[in-house]
Formats: C-alpha cells, structure tokens, sequence
C-alpha cells in the first residue's frame, strides 16, 4: 500500500516517473492521440468541462465580436460537440463547421446548422482563404506539440474573414496551493507533456503569438478557478470534472506514480477532497482572443 509520501516522492521528478508506457503509444500519424480513446466517460468529464468554463466566463465565449455578423463558425477540437450544438441552438442563422481528429460527437441528433467532420489541423486547415467569422478552439494544447502553434494559428488567420476573431481557452494545470497528492499528479501530467514537447506554459504567451501573428486587438485574461465543495457549486462541479479525468485515465497511469494496483491510486485520489477544504486551492485557466485586421 503506498502513502501519502509515496505518492509525493515518486513524482518529485522527472527521472523518478516511468514513462516506459509512453514508448508503446503510437505516433500522432499513427494515432489521434498519444492519450488513449477514454470512450463515454470522457464525454461525462467533457460535459462537466464545458459548464465549469461556461460559468466561468459568463457565455460560450468572451470575444467581441458582433453577434449579427456571426455566420459562420469554426470550433478545432471540438470533441463531444456540446459547444458547438449550444452556440447552433443560440444562433440559429450561423453554419456551424468542427474537426477533430478522434471526435466523439452525437451520430444523428444534432441541429441542423452543425457540421463535423474528422480531420488533423496540424496538416492544415481544409477550408478557403476568409471563410469564417469565429474560430473557436478550448482544451486543445494537450494534442499539439508546441512547434506546431504558431503554423496552426497562420491556418487559423487564413481562414478567417477580415475583421474575424479568433479565441483560445487552456489551461496550465497549475493549482494553487497544492498538497501533496495535487501537486505529484500535476507534475506527473505537466512532466509527460513536456516528454511530447508539449508546453502548457505557453498559453501564457498567447496574446503576443496573435500579436505578432498578424492579429489585432488581441487579449490574454487568466481566471483563477477554485477546485472543491468549499467553494460551492462551480468549485463542486471542478471537483467532479477533474475526479472523473483521473478515473478515466487511471489504467494507464496509476503504475506511473508508483502504485502496484489500480485501486490503491483511486483510494488515494479520493483524498483530493480532503486536501481542497483544507488549503483551497484555484486552477489557472487561460482565455486569449484576437481580431483579423479589416485591411
């Protein structure tokens, strides 16, 4: 049985973390992913996301942009869709297009002004020069090496209309204060993503990618999000959201932070609680926005 303590030390650095799982995953051209298909428990945590965020930011999105000259709409990564259906229901006169290379949207029931399709963005964008008015993109930095950001967002800047705005939401997974338990399953997670090149910090740097991309009026606004039942519903919510990742995650994990079987790793995570109420800790997330100049 580990401890609290084991837990602690087994991801007190990179070198202690087994990452030989990683060498079994497939490419990215050989699979969507380097994280595993996580099947309908992923959709329940992607719903759950997507309500912490919508409270969050007050909306499904925080751009400036006029809303009647909202026609047509790009989401990137969409995943189990619910954004997109939302917005479809909410502006019933705009087309709404997403691609996602492992999608996991409704086969049937959708609005009628929603379109999705599977595609990898880091091969280009498959749509023509100034077709959109938003692109939306939220969660995504997970999947794409760092290298490959600003190609991707000089493809999101062709497609979009002059005057077109472009938003981002991330986060990068840092939780403040932190126990012991939170802070070795983060840097098991911040760690493994460096292993890809893939860099969470970089969100931070966002609003000057679009600046120096080409875009105008470009933001960058971090939301300090509290994670626990002491901090009411959205705080619960979090709890909820993030309990169900590292369940779903578990099977791939749990030898990786130094634990013999799968339900020793969520006996301990069912001790997260605990440290929220004592320490009431806020994640940082990320919403960074840009305009195409109109000339």
């Amino acid at each position: 049985m580990k401890r609290d303590s084991d837990l602690d030390s087994n991801a007190s650095s990179s070198s202690g973390i087994n990452t030989e799982w990683m060498d079994s995953i497939p490419s990215y051209e050989e699979s969507p992913y380097f994280i595993p298909d996580l099947g309908d428990d992923e959709i329940d945590h992607s719903l759950m996301q997507h309500y912490t965020y919508k409270y969050m930011c007050q909306g499904n999105f925080i751009s400036p942009l006029k809303k009647e000259n909202l026609k047509k709409c790009l989401e990137i990564g969409y995943g189990s869709g619910i954004w997109m259906m939302e917005m479809a229901s909410e502006y019933p006169n705009c087309d709404f297009y997403g691609i996602d290379v492992q999608p996991n949207n409704p086969d049937s029931t959708y609005p009628d002004n929603c379109e999705f399709i599977k595609g990898d963005v880091k091969k280009g964008i498959p749509y023509p020069d100034e077709t959109f008015d938003f692109v939306y993109l939220r969660m995504t930095m997970i999947y794409i090496e760092s290298n490959k950001w600003k190609p991707l967002i000089s493809e999101i800047f062709r497609v979009l209309k002059k005057g077109g705005w472009v938003e981002f939401l991330e986060t990068d997974m840092s939780y403040k204060p932190s126990g012991k338990i939170m802070k070795s399953i983060m840097k098991f997670w911040v760690d493994m993503f460096k292993a890809r090149n893939i860099e969470l910090k970089l969100i931070r740097q966002f609003g000057t990618i679009l600046s120096e991309s080409g875009f105008v009026n470009a933001i960058n606004k971090k939301y300090s999000v509290p994670i626990g039942s002491w901090a009411g519903a959205l705080g619960e919510i979090r709890s909820q959201s993030f309990n169900t990742w590292l369940h779903v995650t578990a099977d791939f994990t749990y030898r990786s932070l130094g634990f013999d079987t799968k339900e020793e790793y969520l006996n301990q995570i069912e001790k997260l609680e605990d440290e929220y109420s004592e320490l009431k800790p806020h994640g940082d997330h990320y919403v960074a926005y840009g305009q195409k100049p109109l000339n």
